[in-house]
């Protein structure tokens, strides 16, 4: 049961009706019920998973808590202590804290890193076996990865760090930290949300409201959209072009399959995040925002900022900051200064930090060396662009271009959705050593009519599937150009009258009924950020 399954909307729509019946202080049990059933239905193993982790997360925070109240306890009942007493107490407690909190998330990241990275790991040692001569084999685990792993487990570990950082107080309530860890729109593929932004929204009780019931749905139509409209539909044409011998292509071909994989990958994703964001709305949950056009962007350090926005914030939170502001980077930091001077020495956290961040992204997205290059090629570019940008702004200051302007702007869009297709190249690619081939390919061997080309494979669409994907697309843009310039469609739209608001309502629901794809071998589930 998935977020496109006639099974999920029947489902959410029991839920729903129910949700309003129940007696508001006990939604959130209806919630925790929901969210286990769906996740059982997926697969009855998985839950085991699921219910180790919440186990984990629940017994280190109030560990942690206890603990601290402890010694704060301490420190109020016994007034005449003094200065140096009060930090040696505390000092210990925090040791305590800090190791509690360095135990939990190891546990959190040594079932993610079995789970999903065993095989890989054991396959790379196993190939290095038996290049030294070597027959013997090390056998692989056969372990089902669960579904959304990467995503509980990240809200996991930000939960166990900020109770250890004594950010908020812990959950005393397991089934409310459950809920938070398990709610079923979010558990397949996110937002990776944080306690402290929706753990009282989940448990809240909430009123039927006419606004988060149409608002909601309008995004759930939208995600649909952009799913089952555009990104499926362009799916076996993507498909085609990177799972057949790329040799069989030229560069133009590849060039325009990498851009026809940017905009698949955009919808699939952003498309799944509607429907949750919607069915939480429609549920009175503001879950937080994930994708903000990032196409849009004008440099690759922007497109991260806009791009799977709460994996974003996570790793800054967790990742970025702890590294930039570490002992040893501050020691080379210092280093640098005295040697080459304060504005040298800024640099090194800005670009030794992003090595770091981008390629635990690139792991996060799968266990394969090609998602380690895509991490590393991304790492390479934010960073150089940090260091290199005194230059980039002698060369525009130099040519006295004007970095406001349209023209410019439009310039850096389109230079930055340039420079990221090679790392969307790099995704597809079903290995790192085809993706070279490919990335080489597509820069040496050229033809003139890459649609011609394309329009003679087997993989092909016929041409009124291409009126569709083009129209769907021109939609697309249309509303991401009004949203940049500030303008909330759903906002919009529910204020008109009833008639053209309604007629808008009936016209995106048979575009999605008429042209979104389905079929006895179609299956709707499959979004791509799912397996992550």
């Amino acid at each position: 049961m998935t977020l496109t399954s006639f099974n999920f909307l029947l489902f959410f729509a029991v839920i729903l009706i129910v949700y309003y019946i129940f007696p508001k202080r006990f939604q959130w049990v209806l919630l925790l019920v929901a969210s286990y059933t769906f996740y059982i239905v997926s697969g009855f193993a998985q839950v085991f998973f699921l219910i180790g982790t919440t186990l984990v997360t629940y017994f280190s925070a109030l560990i942690m808590q206890k603990r601290r109240n402890r010694y704060t306890a301490e420190i109020a009942a016994n007034k005449d202590l003094g200065k140096e007493e009060k930090q040696e107490i505390k000092k210990r407690a925090n040791t305590y804290i800090h190791r509690v909190q360095v135990i939990a998330v190891l546990i959190d990241r040594a079932v993610l890193a079995v789970v999903k990275y065993s095989s890989f790991v054991i396959g790379n040692l196993n190939s290095v076996i038996h290049k030294i001569g070597f027959s013997a084999t090390i056998p692989g685990l056969k372990i089902l990865v669960p579904l959304g792993i990467s995503f509980y487990t990240f809200m996991s570990m930000g939960y166990i760090i900020d109770i250890g950082r004594g950010k908020y107080e812990a959950e005393r309530n397991p089934g409310k930290l459950a809920l938070f860890l398990s709610f079923f729109p979010s558990i397949i593929q996110g937002p990776i949300s944080r306690f402290e932004d929706i753990g009282k929204k989940l448990t809240a009780p909430h009123k039927l409201n006419y606004e988060n019931l149409t608002y909601g749905a309008q995004l759930i139509m939208w995600g649909f959209f952009k799913k089952l409209v555009i990104a499926d539909r362009i799916s076996p044409v993507v498909s085609g072009i990177f799972v057949v011998d790329y040799k069989k292509f030229s560069g133009s071909l590849l060039f325009l399959g990498v851009i026809l994989y940017a905009i698949q990958i955009y919808c699939d994703f952003s498309g799944g995040i509607d429907i949750t964001r919607g069915a939480a709305q429609m549920l009175g949950i503001e879950l937080p925002l994930n994708f903000e056009r990032p196409y849009f962007s004008k440099s690759v350090a922007e497109y991260w900022r806009r791009w799977h926005i709460t994996l974003g914030a996570w790793m800054r939170e967790y990742v970025f900051y702890p590294i930039m502001l570490s002992k040893p980077i501050s020691k080379l930091s210092k280093r640098v200064k005295n040697r080459f001077g304060q504005q040298k020495a800024k640099y090194v956290p800005a670009v030794i930090t992003p090595f770091v961040v981008f390629i635990l992204i690139g792991i996060w997205h799968g266990a394969n060396w090609k998602y380690v290059a895509f991490g590393l090629y991304n790492a390479i570019v934010v960073a150089g662009s940090v260091a290199l940008s005194p230059l980039f702004k002698k060369i525009t200051d130099k040519l006295k271009i004007k970095t406001e302007s349209a023209g410019w702007k439009v310039f850096s869009i389109i230079r930055t959705f340039l420079i990221l297709m090679l790392s969307k190249a790099l995704v597809k690619s079903p290995s790192l050593k085809s993706a070279g081939g490919i990335i080489i390919r597509m820069f040496t061997n050229f033809r003139l009519n890459p649609f011609g080309e394309l329009m003679e494979q087997e993989f092909s669409l016929d041409w009124k599937n291409y009126v569709v994907f083009g129209v769907a697309l021109l939609l697309l843009f249309t509303v991401s150009v009004l949203q940049e310039r500030g303008v909330k469609i759903r906002k919009t739209v529910g204020k008109w009258n009833i008639v053209p608001r309604w007629i808008v309502y009936y016209l995106m629901l048979l575009a999605i009924l008429i042209f979104g794809i389905y079929g006895p071998a179609y299956d709707a589930s499959a979004f791509i950020y799912q397996a992550y």
